[in-house]
């Protein structure tokens, strides 16, 4: 779990900061890799046609504020170009409890729920 957040804070410090609105933006290879193998090892679910994520709990904990932003920001990215949309939005919940945890969105930006 220790490497996995901090290959997490690398790939995601280096890479999403900003999303201009109506272009096209792409993550690299090794940011989609990461993604991807969250996923595989369970910590992460992904619902891209409904603009979902369910991340475990405990890698979410483990985030700062702007992490949890950045890396919100890069499932928008991953989610939208799955689907062929450049309106790129998400909606974060809890894994195991469904709680909504955090937004993403172009217009509104980033916003944590308690």
């Amino acid at each position: 779990m220790r490497k996995a957040i901090c290959i997490l804070i690398l790939i995601v410090i280096v890479s999403v900061a900003f999303i201009a609105t109506g272009q096209v933006q792409n993550l690299t290879e090794g940011q989609i890799t990461f993604i991807q193998n969250l996923v595989a090892q369970g910590l992460l679910k992904l619902k891209p046609d409904l603009n979902k994520a369910y991340i475990d709990p405990a890698l979410w904990v483990s985030m700062d504020i702007d992490l949890k932003g950045d890396f919100t920001c890069a499932l928008a990215i991953y989610c939208c170009n799955q689907k062929g949309t450049d309106l790129y939005w998400i909606d974060i919940y809890d894994l195991y409890s469904g709680k909504k945890l955090a937004k993403y969105s172009e217009s509104w930006g980033f916003k944590v729920y308690k």
